[in-house]
């Protein structure tokens, strides 16, 4: 029987890091790939087969984009889902569909989508403009504190915000919303599933992650996660259950907050995740791998690991801006336990992740000390 990845080609919408991550495991598999990204300077323009400089937000230029593919699938949320759908109903194999991507996108469909399906989630309103959300505040009808996320576009920390008080609300922008209540939860998890065409599923071991204060994104990433496993089990059940009711196919990263022994599902994300870096060394199949096994609906690969990884992001500093510089980045190879990716983005702005290293010990402790050893150390700055 012929391989089922041989004389294929494989169109990925979104050139950054998630890309060129994807295809290194491409290149290893000899998969001929083509990438659409609007940057000239796209992380993966000399890594695919063919790269296109365009709009993925735009119909028509994924629509050129994907004739010359046989599977198309994405490394951003971001994309036209209409220029998919059409795809689709004109034959062409899109990994995740386009009925799974729809859903994700809006914030607010997303979370009605977990109520319809009992999914544990955090309590919600949508509103379609800030008159409508003051006026709920005036009846008394929400509480502060609250978070007020925007339904489209939010990513990394951005279009999420804790409001405190109405001098909050009146910095925000006029756009749709949903307010959740404030969780005040003991962690935050991240489950990374991945599911073939044919159904065939399986999980990452769930994940803890610790968040910078004032960025609200994401600093470490500890695998595995710090918690029973009872609740390892039962985060991993959820994860499962929700990327077969979307009918998800590739892969699905599913943040969640652990209050005692209950969990709620805050978001997913239907693509390789921050959560997943540490796979690449520390699994014996990535996160990137499995995404591409399910999408051309290969076995899933073993998901486990020994030991403890911490993932640590690096991101731009505050008030640096322009052309890259790494301060103290050889530290990182004084470290045997230490692998660094650099994700080849020319320019930094401040929280912009610009790369991470992964630390593999036998020890929790040995792996924790080195992370946070490297992270106050080796700073991304601009020259």
């Amino acid at each position: 029987m012929d391989s089922k990845l041989f004389g294929k080609k494989l169109g990925i919408l979104g050139g950054g890091q998630l890309g060129k991550m994807l295809l290194a495991e491409c290149n290893k598999m000899g998969i001929y790939t083509s990438v659409l990204d609007p940057s000239p300077d796209s992380p993966c323009k000399n890594l695919a087969n063919k790269f296109f400089c365009g709009d993925f937000k735009d119909y028509n230029t994924v629509l050129d984009f994907s004739n010359d593919c046989d599977i198309i699938t994405f490394e951003i949320e971001h994309v036209n889902v209409e220029a998919l759908e059409f795809l689709e109903n004109n034959g062409k194999k899109v990994y995740p569909k386009s009925k799974t991507l729809k859903i994700i996108q809006d914030k607010n469909e997303q979370k009605c989508f977990f109520k319809k399906n009992n999914i544990p989630t955090a309590d919600f309103k949508f509103f379609s403009n800030i008159s409508d959300f003051k006026s709920d505040l005036e009846k008394d009808q929400i509480k502060f504190p609250c978070i007020w996320k925007k339904t489209k576009f939010g990513y990394d920390g951005f279009g999420v915000k804790i409001l405190n008080s109405i001098d909050d609300v009146n910095d925000l922008p006029e756009t749709e919303m949903i307010i959740e209540d404030l969780v005040q939860f003991e962690k935050e998890l991240s489950v990374i599933v991945s599911r073939n065409v044919s159904g065939e599923i399986k999980s990452f071991e769930t994940v803890e992650m610790e968040f910078n204060s004032n960025s609200n994104q994401v600093e470490f990433v500890i695998s595995p996660a710090k918690i029973s496993q009872k609740i390892n089990n039962y985060a991993k059940e959820l994860a499962v259950k929700i990327s077969e009711s979307l009918d998800c196919v590739g892969l699905l990263a599913v943040e969640m907050f652990l209050i005692g022994d209950k969990i709620l599902v805050n978001e997913v994300a239907p693509r390789p995740h921050n959560s997943g870096h540490f796979s690449i060394e520390a699994c014996k199949s990535s996160q990137f791998q499995q995404h591409i096994r399910s999408i051309f609906n290969l076995k899933p690969g073993e998901t486990k690991h020994k030991g403890t990884s911490i993932m640590l992001n690096l991101v731009g500093e505050e008030n640096y801006f322009g052309k890259v510089y790494y301060e103290n980045l050889d530290k990182v190879f004084s470290y045997d336990s230490a692998n660094l990716h650099i994700y080849g983005k020319k320019e930094t702005r401040p929280n912009r992740k610009m790369g991470h290293i992964t630390i593999i010990c036998d020890k929790f402790e040995d792996a924790y000390k080195n992370a946070k050893f490297l992270k106050e150390n080796i700073k991304v700055k601009s020259k």
